[in-house]
């Protein structure tokens, strides 16, 4: 990972980092955008560094991508554009994790795992989603308690 300065239109200087990466080659972020996960993610706790990566223009899939480890990335989407009902069908002390999503306050997304094999070839993590806290720049996962979801939820979009 390599700091540079870029300039931009307002003509203030802005941290620019080169993040490695093995499906996307070099990719300039700023260092702004970084966001740390205390913890890590679960079962990999020494990683606590990632920054989010448009998956292809219009897509509702994204990269979550480590800005130390270039083959470790993980497709993520907003698990409300598969699941509507998603907070709602929550127990109430599970939503409370979720206060300030109104006010945009806190970004949620879930690992989505492809299959192209399996008859229902994508699924999402309901039971362990992300939170990221957007003025911190903080993520967590969590693990809600008492859900109908599963760890591998049938995606279903549109």
């Amino acid at each position: 990972m390599e700091a540079r300065q870029k300039t931009n239109s307002s003509q203030q200087a802005s941290a620019m980092l080169d993040i490695e990466t093995t499906r996307f080659g070099v990719v300039s972020i700023e260092a702004d955008k970084i966001i740390t996960f205390p913890e890590g993610l679960l079962g990999l706790p020494e990683h606590k560094d990632y920054c989010i990566l448009e998956h292809q223009p219009g897509s509702p899939f994204y990269w979550l991508q480590s800005v130390t480890v270039p083959y470790l990335a993980f497709i993520v989407i907003n698990p409300l554009l598969g699941e509507p009902e998603y907070l709602d069908n929550l127990p109430q002390t599970d939503r409370k994790l979720f206060q300030g999503i109104e006010e945009e306050k806190i970004v949620i997304l879930s690992l989505v795992t492809v299959k192209p094999e399996d008859p229902k070839p994508l699924t999402i993590n309901l039971v362990g989603p992300i939170v990221i806290d957007q003025a911190s720049r903080t993520g967590k996962q969590v693990i809600l308690s008492g859900t109908r979801y599963s760890c591998k939820h049938p995606l279903k979009l549109g």
